[in-house]
């Protein structure tokens, strides 16, 4: 089998497309507070992995995404403390899907 190697770039909108299966998957309410924070996690170390001077302004947004998914779990868990902060911070991760999915289509299209 021959094996495909991904550039820096090509991985680096695979994790993005992760992160935004991920974020989706949520605010569906497909996947718990706790699998989002795991999968946050794991992203974060995965964009730490992938960074490079040819990725780096293409995972700005990737980076905020996976930033807010880690803050939603957390201010999920104290909802009890601060109830009003769970819905802004799901905007922001719905904006930022949006953004990312915007970005992830312009690679795609330059790429071409």
């Amino acid at each position: 089998m021959m094996q495909q190697h991904l550039t820096r770039l090509e991985q680096a909108n695979l994790i993005a497309g992760h992160a935004v299966s991920y974020a989706t998957a949520f605010l569906d309410d497909r996947h718990s507070v706790q699998q989002l924070a795991d999968n946050a996690d794991r992203l974060f170390l995965d964009l730490m992995v992938i960074e490079d001077p040819e990725t780096t302004s293409f995972l700005i947004p990737v980076k905020l995404l996976v930033i807010t998914m880690m803050r939603t779990a957390r201010v999920v868990r104290d909802v009890s403390r601060w109830p009003s902060h769970e819905d802004r911070w799901h905007a922001v991760m719905a904006a930022l899907v949006e953004l990312v999915m915007q970005q992830s289509r312009q690679l795609n299209k330059d790429r071409r």
